[in-house]
């Protein structure tokens, strides 16, 4: 794992080293080493290099090849070393270490472009072709490592992080309204722009190639519509899912250092957790748990969902004797809340949830008292792995299996407190509903100009400035998204919204751990989205599959649980120790016009005056409530200070 960046010159002064050199001192990090940079005149790349896997250690990036003509710097980890080696004819060698990058170069010199879709796992890469002049720009096929560039006149600059980018010359440090009006709504789906003007990410499974005369942009992946598996029985289907989940999992535990992984009571985490113990086995795997302080006042009881994971977390280590299980909890205010300056510095971009990520921070502080830089995690589950297969009802009503659907309506509505009304309008009622008419019923049934008035501190008359709800609609977000007619649509549109990468390669740039999700490994993703439908509800058990796969690795009262754990669930503490704090945040956002026409200060002073006795009364006066503290309120507190620092 490495950070890089660099610039091309197609006209104009040859690129200046010492321009490579600050970029390179923007991409500092704990655990990376010093800058590497190469330049020949019209092109120039600097990397610095993270020893995360074994091979690590041979890296000696900038990487040149193909007779001195092609130079290459990349970020990321190769999966499938071996099937890449025997299709280049290399023949292992024991005595011989050959790095990722070394191989990737390899690989690009034999195939080209054609190399990228054989590659597995996650990277960015940059290769300049001196010969032809022409720079290529690509992303592993999830987007989950982050490259962004910018094409200014007859150059063209590129980075890992927006910090490196920014420090390069002629590219512009200039707000894009548009999407910070997106990034407070939450519309992802326009994710191949930035906060920053002229800035753009490159999008995932996709190849840039650039040369003086144009930019040429080719999509080199993408997931299969027609692909389905069709297997014998209930229990082929779990035995194939466990079979894609252990090969995800081990295809992640090449580490230079001890691997830790963290876990919850849930089918996500703790799948991946189990795994990687049976895996490590006769070795020891350490597994952190988040859990409430001791002194913290219990959250309030909520329907299908609970506040403590110890229970679920301690019977799951019971059944495996080489996982050592540590709960954590968080230790009081954490700078991200207080002043997340070092984040906007290091990534030089702001997070959709301050407050949880400070929730999550004693994870990665662990595993680095640990002495581990790779912490396994199950995030991606929901979409794939562990899909509750919910919105499969919508599809049992375009079908018209009136019989099945009615079914199933009755035999789910128990579960997790389900009632049958509530998923005719989830799944079947709502996505029939043309945009207009749920406009008004917002409008009618909760006093509220928007659907993101709920979670958005957005300036109402910014958002109609920019044409936020427009773009809303353009995007096939919120009500007008297909995703609830087609299961399987649905599910390929959560891979797409990609732009989570920017807040984890943030995170990696201030602790220097390695967040690895097997349950985003693209065959295991694939595999999930080619079973059929029922395989993951039937007779009202939702995420069915993994809840069978995972029968010989979780305790039942894991499995068969119909609750869901709490993220932070002593949010509303943690705001309360920071109410005053945050009313000066707003008088100082005041004295700002552009934090005052960007955010809804008024409605932000409001929420503060009209402060909630505790966590269960903000939840009693509306749901709609309780998300104006837990999400509106720290989101739109912490975009203002971005804007200051910007």
């Amino acid at each position: 794992m490495s950070a890089i960046a660099g610039m091309v010159r197609f006209t104009g002064p040859p690129v200046d080293r010492g321009c490579l050199e600050r970029a390179g001192e923007r991409l500092a990090a704990p655990g990376v080493g010093a800058a590497a940079v190469w330049c020949d005149g019209r092109a120039g790349l600097v990397a610095r290099q993270r020893i995360s896997t074994p091979e690590d250690r041979a890296e000696r990036q900038p990487w040149v090849g193909g007779g001195g003509r092609l130079a290459l710097v990349y970020d990321g980890r190769l999966d499938n070393r071996d099937e890449i080696a025997a299709a280049l004819g290399l023949t292992p060698d024991p005595t011989e270490v050959i790095p990722d990058g070394a191989l990737l170069l390899r690989a690009l010199e034999r195939w080209g472009e054609a190399a990228l879709p054989r590659l597995l796992g996650e990277f960015a890469l940059a290769l300049w072709d001196a010969s032809e002049r022409r720079l290529l720009l690509a992303r592993d096929q999830l987007g989950q490592r982050t490259l962004y560039s910018h094409h200014g006149d007859g150059f063209v600059a590129f980075a890992t992080t927006l910090s490196a980018l920014l420090a390069l010359p002629g590219v512009p440090r200039r707000l894009n309204e548009e999407a910070l009006a997106d990034f407070l709504v939450l519309n992802f789906l326009f994710s191949e722009e930035t906060l920053y003007a002229g800035i753009r990410r490159v999008p995932p499974a996709t190849a840039v190639s650039i040369d003086a005369g144009r930019v040429r942009q080719s999509r080199y992946w993408a997931f299969d519509p027609d692909r389905r598996i069709c297997l014998p029985s209930d229990d082929h289907y779990a035995e194939a899912a466990r079979e894609q989940l252990d090969r995800a999992v081990a295809r992640r535990l090449r580490s230079a250092g001890p691997v830790v992984a963290s876990m919850s009571g849930g089918l996500d985490s703790s799948a991946v957790a189990t795994s990687a113990a049976r895996q490590l086995a006769p070795g020891r795997l350490l597994a952190l748990t988040l859990v409430p302080p001791p002194d913290a006042v219990p959250p309030p009881v909520t329907r299908g969902w609970y506040g403590d994971e110890t229970p679920y977390v301690t019977a799951i280590a019971r059944m495996h004797p080489n996982m050592d299980l540590r709960r954590v909890w968080s230790r009081g205010e954490h700078w991200i809340e207080s002043d997340p300056t070092r984040l906007f510095e290091a990534g030089g971009t702001p997070i959709y949830g301050p407050t949880n990520a400070a929730w999550f921070a004693p994870l990665s502080e662990t595993a680095g008292e640990f002495g581990s830089t790779v912490m396994l995690n199950g995030q991606a589950g929901n979409a794939a792995w562990s899909w509750d297969g919910l919105s499969y009802l919508g599809e049992l009503f375009r079908r018209g299996r009136w019989v099945r659907l009615l079914r199933e309506l009755n035999a789910t509505a128990p579960h997790r407190n389900y009632s049958r009304s509530w998923l005719l309008r989830q799944y079947i009622l709502k996505p029939m509903m043309p945009p207009w008419l749920d406009r008004i019923m917002i409008r009618l049934l909760r006093g509220q100009p928007e659907r993101w008035s709920r979670f958005s501190g957005i300036n109402p008359d910014f958002a109609r400035d920019v044409g936020a709800y427009r773009r809303c609609l353009e995007a096939s977000h919120g009500p007008a998204s297909p995703g609830a007619w087609d299961p399987w649509q649905e599910r390929v549109n959560r891979f797409s919204t990609y732009v989570g990468s920017d807040g984890r390669a943030a995170w990696r740039a201030v602790d220097g751990i390695e967040r690895r999700d097997p349950l985003s490994d693209l065959r295991l993703v694939e595999f999930c989205l080619a079973v059929p439908a029922p395989q993951y509800l039937r007779g009202g058990i939702t995420r069915r599959l993994a809840r069978r796969a995972l029968a010989d690795r979780l305790p039942a009262e894991a499995i068969d649980k119909d609750v869901m754990g709490m993220q932070n669930p002593e949010w509303f503490g943690r705001l309360a120790a920071r109410r005053s704090r945050m009313v000066a945040e707003v008088a100082e956002l005041q004295r700002s016009p552009l934090a005052a026409r960007c955010l809804d200060l008024p409605r932000i002073s409001t929420l503060l005056r009209d402060w909630p006795e505790d966590a269960a009364a903000a939840a009693a006066a509306a749901a709609a409530r309780e998300a104006a503290y837990h999400y509106l309120l720290p989101r739109a507190l912490h975009v203002g200070r971005f804007l200051l620092w910007l």
